[in-house]
């Protein structure tokens, strides 16, 4: 078994203005544990344990709902918290754009996933970007100007999650292309 989750990539540029944001805002908020950029990326689904032999077939199902999309543009854009700023356990960057579009890719994913055993998601999809996380909730001070970046969201990313005692190591496991009619 492997523990997995489907997610959209974030280009580096992305990920390095969110890193200079988390440099502000650790400097104020000391119990927050803060993603670093190479684990920053747009969860669409998390499937957990996974038996290896599904990756196969579980991929080329990513690839058609993938091809039945075009690529999204996409912006960063505000900070949150889940569930709420004054009981946060996730410190999180806002999303616009192509949002509706997102939601039906996010869908389409969890629905894939259940033809291999998965749960379905009980919760509405809410797109963000998760940038900090707090065992003990504590209100957080997020008073720090994000600035809108947009970007192009290009690929529905199947990854292996591995818990390190130094954080999580991802694999990519398969790329599906956006909009991408194969040969």
């Amino acid at each position: 078994m492997i523990r997995t989750f489907a997610a959209i990539d974030l280009p580096e540029e992305i990920k390095a203005d969110l890193a200079s944001v988390i440099a502000d805002l650790s400097r104020k908020n000391d119990r927050v544990r803060w993603v670093k950029p190479a684990g920053m990326h747009l969860t669409l689904k998390f499937l957990g344990d996974i038996p290896e032999t599904t990756v196969g077939p579980l991929s080329a199902e990513l690839d058609s709902v993938a091809r039945d999309f075009p690529p999204l543009r996409l912006a960063v854009e505000g900070l949150g918290a889940f569930p709420n700023l004054r009981r946060p356990r996730v410190v999180w960057a806002g999303l616009s754009g192509e949002i509706e579009r997102l939601r039906q890719i996010a869908s389409r994913v969890d629905k894939a996933c259940t033809s291999f055993g998965v749960k379905p998601e009980k919760r509405p999809f809410q797109a963000h970007i998760t940038i900090g996380r707090l065992k003990v909730p504590t209100v957080v001070d997020l008073s720090k100007e994000l600035r809108k970046k947009d970007f192009s969201a290009t690929e529905i990313v199947l990854y292996q999650s591995e818990l390190l005692p130094t954080g999580a190591r991802y694999t990519v496991l398969n790329r599906s292309i956006l909009g991408h009619k194969g040969a």
